[in-house]
């Protein structure tokens, strides 16, 4: 299986490796829902760009490792008062209503892909969304494990680090022994493919109307 033209053709006889993002690329999310359903929990000042960016710290220390799923539901009712009388598990229902349905298409997609690149995942999450989005998975693939799709899965909390810096990407290709001009890396966000970038490695972006699987042919 060869890389489409929509990838670029200069990759065909390099490309070794492909390092995936999730959500956005492998799993279709929706930020507003998670908004939204804080809304409902009468939980007010919950931004869409706070959540995206991590620009307030409590969402960049849960995805960083920083924070504990106990110490983040801790941080949520003293940043949100609001919330304190609210019970843990809809506040956790209301942080993953971000996560939309698996299309198995990219996954059948991913084991054929196999007999040409190896396969990586790299994805900032948290482990609050790795529970229900892997629970997830294994009941719409009749029990086969997420992970089972990749040769190595890098998580932004276990590592400590955070895309788009490009130390993640450093340290990805460190561990599992890739050369970044063979490499490439996809994902939807522009920061995160502009911070791969600058490593070496080769990137493509995901943008509106495209899906991943249209790239591989």
């Amino acid at each position: 299986m060869k890389l489409k033209e929509a990838v670029s053709q200069q990759f065909e006889a390099e490309i070794k490796n492909i390092v995936f993002d999730l959500g956005g690329v492998l799993l279709d999310i929706d930020v507003s829902r998670t908004l939204a359903a804080f809304e409902r929990l009468d939980i007010d000042g919950f931004s869409v760009d706070d959540i995206i960016s991590c620009r307030k710290d409590i969402f960049f220390r849960l995805e960083t490792g920083a924070l504990s799923p106990e110490g983040f539901m801790a941080a949520i009712r003293e940043t949100w008062p609001a919330s304190r009388n609210i019970p843990d598990n809809d506040i956790w229902q209301a942080w993953n209503a971000v996560l939309l349905d698996f299309d198995m298409s990219r996954f059948d997609m991913l084991d054929r892909l196999k007999d040409n690149y190896r396969i990586f995942l790299l994805s900032n999450t948290n482990l609050p969304h790795r529970i229900e989005y892997t629970g997830r998975f294994a009941a719409r693939s009749g029990g086969r494990p997420f992970e089972s799709y990749f040769e190595k899965c890098y998580y932004s909390d276990e590592m400590g680090l955070r895309k788009p810096d490009p130390a993640i990407f450093r340290e990805v290709m460190h561990r599992s022994g890739l050369v970044p001009s063979q490499t490439l890396f996809i994902d939807d966000n522009a920061d995160n493919t502009a911070g791969a970038k600058t490593t070496g490695l080769n990137v493509f972006r995901i943008t509106e109307g495209v899906e991943v699987t249209d790239l591989f042919g």
